[in-house]
């Protein structure tokens, strides 16, 4: 790797190289990730990687979901990383998880306030720049030029770009997602899926323009989404030829330029040059035939009506449980979800606030496997996994939103919050919280009908 370069390694991992120093970002490279949900399109090869951790210094984890934060890694390359004594930047957080494992596996993590420059050599710093819940930007001033990673950072909007540009300024090489990457309606909801496609497109092009870029490299979507339960969310993903079409058709001021694994550029060349070799391994990528997972454990309802007293108890410790009946007698959210096992057949309700879980009579509004349903009830990170990895149908109007209601308290917990009064003045959190959940509602209502459940039921058995 040459000093003062960037090399794309895979999915959201580049390594940005100083003169003499090198930080290595997103570290995935291998396995599955989200509860059996997605699949790289390509695998490094393990000596690739040795080649890579030989020249890096420092790693860089932009957020916990596990394209990004792979444990996998760690846990495989730790001696490398010990022996290298590469130290992990991290973003500053209550929990200290991230924190937690490190130093669990004998690795130095530096946990950093966000905005506040660190110093990798004379002429390279970086700065990590937390965003909304979780998510968090890598900004890096190398060689005289800046490099910024927003990775998976929701800054869509003009406003909130205008934002971002008057307090960290504008950047020579952009590096941001070019394709969606979670449930995007169910099977019949084509159009949503397309409009996200586009969306996301057109969000890269507004992204560079309102920072100046002179450069893009798009990346952090080189994924399929991997199981048979979600293998049609497939059906409208951007491609890199689309991408390139989609940034002449804009008249993009631009350069934008797709690198394939090990593929490095030079930070001073101002218009680096797309090759058309880099297209080509990534359209052959994507085109290729796969591998879809199934899930092979069917779980018995007894032993989720187990889970979910197990999981009650959880939420009572770390909420309000007062205020979560209270919401539930004014139809604002923890209303009775009845859930369809797809697996099984077997129809379930779930009552959050009675804490009661059993077999139901009633219309399903949701239908997932019954591994889905444990992995909620056992992990807090459980709703967040389903929401990304899509493995689910929505079975009647409103049944998504009703769902998330229910379920996605423990989402919030795990970042830190409680649900309690005291978050009403939290703006901030409840703002995101509900514009998230609005949109996904408004996209659902703009798509086609939800289909019958016997049908959903067929297609995803």
């Amino acid at each position: 790797m040459r000093p003062n370069s960037l090399t794309f390694i895979n999915h959201a991992s580049v390594l940005i190289t100083g003169e003499r120093r090198s930080i290595l970002t997103d570290p995935w490279y291998e396995g599955e990730a989200f509860h059996r949900g997605w699949r790289l399109l390509y695998e490094n090869r393990p000596e690739e990687i040795e080649r890579v951790l030989d020249r890096t210094d420092f790693i860089w984890i932009s957020h916990e979901h596990p394209d990004h934060f792979s444990i996998g890694f760690f846990r495989k390359y730790r001696p490398i990383l010990l022996d290298r004594k590469i130290a992990v930047l991290f973003q500053h957080t209550k929990d200290k998880r991230v924190l937690g494992f490190m130093k669990k596996s004998g690795l130095e993590c530096i946990e950093l306030p966000t905005g506040v420059p660190f110093a990798l050599e004379d002429g390279f710093t970086v700065r990590i720049v937390k965003d909304e819940f979780y998510d968090s930007a890598l900004l890096a001033h190398v060689g005289g030029k800046r490099v910024f990673n927003l990775n998976d950072c929701p800054l869509h909007s003009d406003a909130r770009l205008a934002a971002f540009r008057k307090t960290y300024g504008p950047c020579d090489l952009l590096l941001t997602q070019f394709s969606y990457a979670a449930w995007k309606g169910g099977r019949d909801n084509v159009q949503w899926r397309r409009s996200a496609a586009d969306d996301k497109l057109a969000g890269l092009v507004r992204q560079a323009r309102a920072l100046e870029a002179a450069a893009v490299v798009p990346f952090a979507s080189f994924v399929y989404f991997a199981n048979v339960l979600n293998s049609y969310l497939n059906d409208a993903v951007n491609t890199p030829r689309r991408v390139l079409e989609f940034c002449r058709e804009a008249g993009a001021e631009f350069t934008c330029v797709l690198l394939k694994p090990m593929e490095s550029l030079d930070l001073g060349d101002p218009r680096p040059k797309q090759r058309e070799a880099s297209v080509a391994f990534w359209e052959g990528a994507f085109q290729a035939r796969k591998s879809y997972i199934r899930y092979a454990e069917s779980i018995p309802v007894n032993e989720l009506s187990k889970l979910f007293r197990l999981y009650c108890e959880r939420l009572k410790k770390r909420n309000s449980w007062w205020l979560i009946r209270l919401c539930r007698a004014f139809g604002l959210a923890f209303k009775p979800v009845v859930i369809k096992l797809i697996d099984t057949g077997d129809v379930v309700c779930a009552d959050v606030p009675r804490r009661t879980f059993g077999p139901s009579a009633l219309e399903p509004e949701i239908a997932l496997h019954s591994e889905s349903l444990a992995f909620i009830l056992k992990f807090p990170y459980g709703f967040d996994t389903l929401a990304v990895n899509g493995n689910f149908e929505e079975l009647k109007r409103g049944g998504f939103g009703t769902f998330t209601k229910t379920f996605a308290l423990e989402n919030l917990n795990n970042i830190g919050y409680s649900f309690s009064p005291a978050l009403a003045l939290n703006f901030n959190v409840v703002r995101i919280f509900t514009d998230r959940l609005t949109k996904a509602s408004n996209r659902l209502n703009a798509g086609a009908p939800a289909p019958a459940p016997d049908a959903v039921g067929e297609k995803a058995a």
